[in-house]
């Protein structure tokens, strides 16, 4: 009987891509240093950042300092003491999607100000990624993050919207869940999303400026 033994080497392209992702998503101005997690899906575990690794580290990560979990939680590689809190609604997307390969949790201020603005209402503003570049889903305000209620939540909404080419969740207060098929999928979604609305921004202040002082 064979036993599968767990080494660094069976996960050491998956851990390097993180790195290199994380460090990107910061770069392209998808995420900042006040948080933020990234995880990509690795056969049947998962490679996911560390707690704190915008605060302590402003995302230059080493691979070593990422770990690979189990989709049940166990920590197969990494430090226990650094998983993220946010770690469990990764997993638990993986574990309800099977076409989910790639996980980020990203604090976009273009998307916190459009749901603040009142430009989505609750629920499934659009369910493919035509329009924005991701399919797009809202959060209700009272649901505090890091709960089951809330993870819950986007599990539910997700659910109802295409998420292969990339679907998005936003949580007032909180930030956002991107998802998608694989990490290159995830990035442009994210991207594509971030210009989109910053576009409609931009637009809404210019019509605002040509307006004033009207009649």
């Amino acid at each position: 009987m064979l036993i599968a033994l767990t080494t660094e080497r069976d996960y050491a392209a998956s851990r390097q891509m993180l790195v290199r992702v994380a460090w990107l998503l910061y770069e392209r101005r998808l995420t900042e240093l006040q948080g933020g997690n990234m995880s990509l899906r690795a056969g049947n575990a998962a490679v996911l950042t560390p707690t704190k690794a915008s605060e302590n580290n402003g995302w230059r990560l080493s691979p070593e300092e990422t770990l690979v979990q189990d989709l049940s939680g166990r920590v197969l590689l990494g430090d226990p003491a650094r998983v993220s809190r946010e770690t469990a609604l990764h997993l638990r997307l993986y574990r309800e999607f099977p076409d989910v390969g790639s996980v980020f949790h990203l604090h976009l201020p273009e998307a916190r100000g459009a749901v603040a603005a009142g430009r989505w209402a609750p629920g499934v503003a659009t369910a493919s990624p035509d329009e924005f570049g991701a399919a797009l889903v809202v959060l209700e305000s009272g649901l505090s993050a890091q709960t089951e209620p809330h993870d819950a939540r986007v599990v539910e909404l997700l659910a109802q919207v295409s998420r292969a080419d990339g679907a998005i969740s936003i949580s007032p207060g909180h930030g956002v869940f991107s998802v998608a098929r694989d990490v290159p999928s995830n990035v442009r979604a994210a991207d594509v999303f971030r210009q989109r609305t910053e576009y409609e921004r931009l637009r809404g202040r210019l019509r605002s400026d040509r307006n004033w002082g009207r009649s």
